[in-house]
Protein backbone atom coordinates (compact mmCIF):
# COMPACT_ATOMS: atom_id res chain seq x y z
CA UNK A 1 0.00 0.00 0.00
CA UNK A 2 1.40 3.47 -1.27
CA UNK A 3 0.70 6.67 1.06
CA UNK A 4 -1.84 8.99 -0.14
CA UNK A 5 -0.63 11.70 -2.52
CA UNK A 6 -1.08 15.46 -2.17
CA UNK A 7 -2.82 14.84 -5.83
CA UNK A 8 -5.33 12.39 -4.49
CA UNK A 9 -6.68 14.72 -1.58
CA UNK A 10 -6.80 18.01 -3.59
CA UNK A 11 -9.38 16.31 -5.69
CA UNK A 12 -11.12 15.29 -2.53
CA UNK A 13 -11.26 18.62 -1.64
CA UNK A 14 -12.41 19.94 -5.20
CA UNK A 15 -15.32 17.44 -5.43
CA UNK A 16 -15.93 18.66 -1.39
CA UNK A 17 -16.32 21.88 -2.32
CA UNK A 18 -18.07 20.94 -5.11
CA UNK A 19 -20.97 19.16 -3.10
CA UNK A 20 -21.19 22.43 -0.92
CA UNK A 21 -21.56 24.60 -4.03
CA UNK A 22 -24.08 22.42 -5.22
CA UNK A 23 -27.11 23.95 -4.42
CA UNK A 24 -25.77 27.65 -3.50
CA UNK A 25 -26.96 28.93 -7.27
CA UNK A 26 -23.40 29.64 -8.29
CA UNK A 27 -23.04 28.35 -11.36
CA UNK A 28 -19.29 30.12 -11.60
CA UNK A 29 -18.28 28.40 -8.88
CA UNK A 30 -19.56 24.68 -9.86
CA UNK A 31 -17.79 25.49 -13.43
CA UNK A 32 -14.72 27.13 -11.93
CA UNK A 33 -14.54 23.77 -9.40
CA UNK A 34 -14.96 21.21 -12.20
CA UNK A 35 -12.06 23.18 -14.10
CA UNK A 36 -9.84 22.75 -11.03
CA UNK A 37 -10.31 19.13 -11.16
CA UNK A 38 -10.24 18.67 -14.45
CA UNK A 39 -6.37 20.60 -14.47
CA UNK A 40 -5.61 18.61 -11.34
CA UNK A 41 -6.04 14.98 -13.48
CA UNK A 42 -3.53 16.33 -15.61
CA UNK A 43 -0.92 17.62 -12.77
CA UNK A 44 2.17 15.35 -12.34
CA UNK A 45 3.98 18.15 -9.37
CA UNK A 46 1.04 16.95 -7.01
CA UNK A 47 2.25 13.37 -6.77
CA UNK A 48 4.21 14.03 -3.56
CA UNK A 49 2.90 12.14 -0.39
CA UNK A 50 0.92 13.33 2.40
CA UNK A 51 2.65 11.95 4.81
CA UNK A 52 3.71 8.33 6.78
CA UNK A 53 1.77 6.93 9.36
CA UNK A 54 3.74 6.90 12.65
CA UNK A 55 2.02 5.36 15.58
CA UNK A 56 1.31 7.89 19.27
CA UNK A 57 4.23 7.07 20.95
CA UNK A 58 7.06 7.88 17.88
CA UNK A 59 5.03 10.43 16.81
CA UNK A 60 4.44 12.74 19.92
CA UNK A 61 8.32 12.41 20.48
CA UNK A 62 9.00 14.05 17.19
CA UNK A 63 5.60 16.16 17.29
CA UNK A 64 7.16 17.82 20.12
CA UNK A 65 9.57 20.10 18.66
CA UNK A 66 6.81 21.74 16.61
CA UNK A 67 4.09 21.57 18.70
CA UNK A 68 3.74 24.89 20.35
CA UNK A 69 3.49 26.20 16.63
CA UNK A 70 0.41 26.64 17.31
CA UNK A 71 -1.56 24.15 15.59
CA UNK A 72 -4.10 24.64 13.35
CA UNK A 73 -6.96 24.47 15.40
CA UNK A 74 -5.95 25.37 18.28
CA UNK A 75 -7.62 29.37 17.94
CA UNK A 76 -10.78 27.99 17.60
CA UNK A 77 -10.45 25.72 20.06
CA UNK A 78 -9.40 28.16 22.75
CA UNK A 79 -12.01 30.27 22.40
CA UNK A 80 -14.96 28.15 23.09
CA UNK A 81 -12.42 26.53 26.21
CA UNK A 82 -11.37 29.35 27.89
CA UNK A 83 -15.28 30.52 29.09
CA UNK A 84 -15.59 27.43 30.76
CA UNK A 85 -12.01 27.59 33.18
CA UNK A 86 -11.69 31.09 33.11
CA UNK A 87 -14.17 31.66 36.46
CA UNK A 88 -13.43 28.22 38.30
CA UNK A 89 -12.24 28.95 41.97
CA UNK A 90 -8.44 28.01 42.39
CA UNK A 91 -8.17 24.19 43.23
CA UNK A 92 -6.50 20.82 41.89
CA UNK A 93 -7.01 20.14 38.50
CA UNK A 94 -6.06 17.71 36.13
CA UNK A 95 -5.10 18.35 32.29
CA UNK A 96 -5.36 15.08 31.24
CA UNK A 97 -3.08 14.32 28.08
CA UNK A 98 -1.78 17.65 28.62
CA UNK A 99 0.89 17.62 25.80
CA UNK A 100 3.43 20.58 26.03
CA UNK A 101 1.31 22.26 29.04
CA UNK A 102 -0.43 24.55 26.82
CA UNK A 103 -3.71 24.55 29.27
CA UNK A 104 -1.61 23.39 32.74
CA UNK A 105 0.20 26.75 32.25
CA UNK A 106 -3.41 28.67 31.83
CA UNK A 107 -4.61 26.91 34.88
CA UNK A 108 -1.55 27.76 36.79
CA UNK A 109 -1.99 31.20 35.77
CA UNK A 110 -5.40 30.81 37.24
CA UNK A 111 -4.45 29.84 40.97
CA UNK A 112 -4.93 26.39 40.28
CA UNK A 113 -2.47 23.28 41.59
CA UNK A 114 -1.89 21.61 38.25
CA UNK A 115 -1.40 17.97 38.09
CA UNK A 116 -0.86 16.79 34.31
CA UNK A 117 -0.50 13.50 32.70
CA UNK A 118 0.76 12.46 29.42
CA UNK A 119 1.86 9.37 27.77
CA UNK A 120 4.71 11.21 25.59
CA UNK A 121 7.72 12.05 28.23
CA UNK A 122 8.88 14.28 25.39
CA UNK A 123 5.89 16.71 25.85
CA UNK A 124 5.86 16.00 29.56
CA UNK A 125 9.83 17.54 29.70
CA UNK A 126 8.82 20.81 27.86
CA UNK A 127 4.95 21.01 30.17
CA UNK A 128 7.29 21.11 33.22
CA UNK A 129 9.13 24.10 31.64
CA UNK A 130 6.54 25.90 31.77
CA UNK A 131 4.67 25.35 35.00
CA UNK A 132 7.59 24.33 37.39
CA UNK A 133 5.22 24.19 40.19
CA UNK A 134 3.23 21.66 38.69
CA UNK A 135 3.57 17.73 39.15
CA UNK A 136 3.41 16.07 35.54
CA UNK A 137 3.44 12.47 35.50
CA UNK A 138 3.65 9.82 32.64
CA UNK A 139 0.42 7.77 31.93
CA UNK A 140 -2.36 7.34 29.20
CA UNK A 141 -5.75 8.08 29.67
CA UNK A 142 -7.43 4.75 30.30
CA UNK A 143 -4.80 4.41 33.32
CA UNK A 144 -4.89 7.42 34.99
CA UNK A 145 -1.77 7.68 37.68
CA UNK A 146 -3.86 9.16 40.32
CA UNK A 147 -5.65 8.62 43.55
CA UNK A 148 -9.65 8.11 43.16
CA UNK A 149 -11.55 11.20 44.00
CA UNK A 150 -8.19 13.40 44.45
CA UNK A 151 -8.67 15.85 41.64
CA UNK A 152 -11.42 19.05 41.53
CA UNK A 153 -11.59 19.07 37.84
CA UNK A 154 -10.17 18.53 34.78
CA UNK A 155 -9.51 19.18 31.32
CA UNK A 156 -9.04 16.90 28.16
CA UNK A 157 -7.79 18.77 25.11
CA UNK A 158 -7.65 17.65 21.76
CA UNK A 159 -6.42 13.71 22.70
CA UNK A 160 -9.46 11.62 22.98
CA UNK A 161 -9.44 11.12 18.97
CA UNK A 162 -6.27 9.25 19.65
CA UNK A 163 -7.93 6.39 21.70
CA UNK A 164 -10.04 3.96 19.77
CA UNK A 165 -12.38 3.45 23.03
CA UNK A 166 -14.16 6.13 25.02
CA UNK A 167 -15.55 4.53 27.30
CA UNK A 168 -12.36 3.78 29.72
CA UNK A 169 -11.01 7.01 29.33
CA UNK A 170 -14.40 8.76 30.91
CA UNK A 171 -14.23 5.75 33.26
CA UNK A 172 -11.10 6.75 34.78
CA UNK A 173 -11.81 10.83 34.81
CA UNK A 174 -15.15 9.50 36.72
CA UNK A 175 -12.94 7.76 39.19
CA UNK A 176 -9.83 10.77 39.92
CA UNK A 177 -12.99 13.25 39.85
CA UNK A 178 -14.63 14.39 43.09
CA UNK A 179 -18.33 14.46 43.17
CA UNK A 180 -19.64 17.84 41.70
CA UNK A 181 -16.45 18.54 39.96
CA UNK A 182 -16.71 19.81 36.19
CA UNK A 183 -14.99 18.64 33.46
CA UNK A 184 -13.95 19.87 29.57
CA UNK A 185 -13.52 17.81 26.87
CA UNK A 186 -12.47 19.55 23.63
CA UNK A 187 -11.62 17.15 20.72
CA UNK A 188 -11.38 17.40 16.72
CA UNK A 189 -14.79 17.21 15.60
CA UNK A 190 -15.98 13.56 14.24
CA UNK A 191 -16.88 15.66 10.84
CA UNK A 192 -13.71 16.78 9.96
CA UNK A 193 -12.12 13.00 11.19
CA UNK A 194 -14.95 11.09 9.16
CA UNK A 195 -13.29 13.84 6.29
CA UNK A 196 -10.19 12.17 6.18
CA UNK A 197 -8.49 14.94 8.94
CA UNK A 198 -5.43 13.58 10.70
CA UNK A 199 -2.68 14.57 13.48
CA UNK A 200 -0.37 15.97 10.62
CA UNK A 201 3.10 17.72 11.72
CA UNK A 202 6.53 17.79 10.52
CA UNK A 203 8.19 14.25 10.80
CA UNK A 204 12.28 13.60 11.34
CA UNK A 205 11.67 12.12 7.69
CA UNK A 206 9.07 14.67 5.91
CA UNK A 207 5.77 14.99 6.42
CA UNK A 208 4.10 12.52 8.74
CA UNK A 209 0.40 12.24 10.76
CA UNK A 210 -0.81 10.20 13.48
CA UNK A 211 -4.02 8.65 12.58
CA UNK A 212 -7.41 9.82 14.30
CA UNK A 213 -10.10 7.86 15.26
CA UNK A 214 -13.66 9.22 14.67
CA UNK A 215 -16.11 9.25 17.18
CA UNK A 216 -19.93 10.11 17.29
CA UNK A 217 -21.68 12.64 19.39
CA UNK A 218 -23.64 9.73 20.99
CA UNK A 219 -20.12 7.77 21.71
CA UNK A 220 -19.32 10.55 24.02
CA UNK A 221 -22.30 11.18 25.83
CA UNK A 222 -23.01 7.47 26.14
CA UNK A 223 -19.51 7.03 27.35
CA UNK A 224 -20.24 9.87 29.69
CA UNK A 225 -23.12 9.13 30.56
CA UNK A 226 -22.27 5.53 31.71
CA UNK A 227 -19.55 6.56 33.89
CA UNK A 228 -21.48 8.85 35.91
CA UNK A 229 -21.18 12.20 34.23
CA UNK A 230 -23.91 14.84 33.26
CA UNK A 231 -23.79 16.85 30.27
CA UNK A 232 -23.78 20.44 31.10
CA UNK A 233 -22.55 21.82 27.57
CA UNK A 234 -21.42 21.75 24.23
CA UNK A 235 -20.59 23.97 21.44
CA UNK A 236 -19.47 22.90 17.83
CA UNK A 237 -17.52 25.96 16.72
CA UNK A 238 -16.79 26.24 12.90
CA UNK A 239 -13.75 26.57 11.30
CA UNK A 240 -12.23 29.69 10.02
CA UNK A 241 -10.06 30.62 7.12
CA UNK A 242 -6.92 30.15 9.69
CA UNK A 243 -7.90 26.96 10.95
CA UNK A 244 -8.08 25.58 7.68
CA UNK A 245 -4.56 24.99 7.25
CA UNK A 246 -4.61 21.97 4.94
CA UNK A 247 -1.89 20.58 2.32
CA UNK A 248 -4.48 22.28 -0.48
CA UNK A 249 -4.59 25.44 1.69
CA UNK A 250 -1.50 26.95 -1.34
CA UNK A 251 -2.54 24.47 -4.13
CA UNK A 252 -5.88 25.27 -4.43
CA UNK A 253 -6.92 28.10 -1.76
CA UNK A 254 -10.04 29.16 -3.11
CA UNK A 255 -11.26 25.27 -3.23
CA UNK A 256 -10.12 24.99 0.23
CA UNK A 257 -12.09 27.45 1.64
CA UNK A 258 -15.05 26.47 -0.33
CA UNK A 259 -14.50 23.05 1.00
CA UNK A 260 -13.42 23.70 4.57
CA UNK A 261 -14.62 27.08 6.05
CA UNK A 262 -17.61 27.02 8.13
CA UNK A 263 -17.89 23.31 8.71
CA UNK A 264 -17.52 22.30 12.72
CA UNK A 265 -14.17 21.92 13.78
CA UNK A 266 -14.24 21.05 17.31
CA UNK A 267 -16.42 19.68 19.75
CA UNK A 268 -15.93 20.91 23.54
CA UNK A 269 -18.24 19.50 26.06
CA UNK A 270 -18.88 20.33 30.04
CA UNK A 271 -19.68 17.24 32.18
CA UNK A 272 -20.61 17.07 35.66
CA UNK A 273 -19.19 14.48 37.80
CA UNK A 274 -22.21 13.02 39.97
Amino acid sequence: MTDPTLGELTVGVEGLALLRTLHSGDSGARAERLTEIRDVLGRADLGSPLGSEVDVDAGYVQWSRSYDGPLRLFAVESAAVRPLLEDRPPGTVLDAACGTGRWSEYLAGRGHTVVGVDRSPAMLDLARTKVPGGRFDEGRLDALPLDDASVDAAVCALAMVHVPDLRPVFAELARVVRPGGRVVVSDVHPFLVTLGWQAQFPGDDGRAYIRLHAHLMSDYAGAALAAGFAVRGIEEPLLTAEAAATPTATVVPAANAAAYVGLPAVVVWEFERM
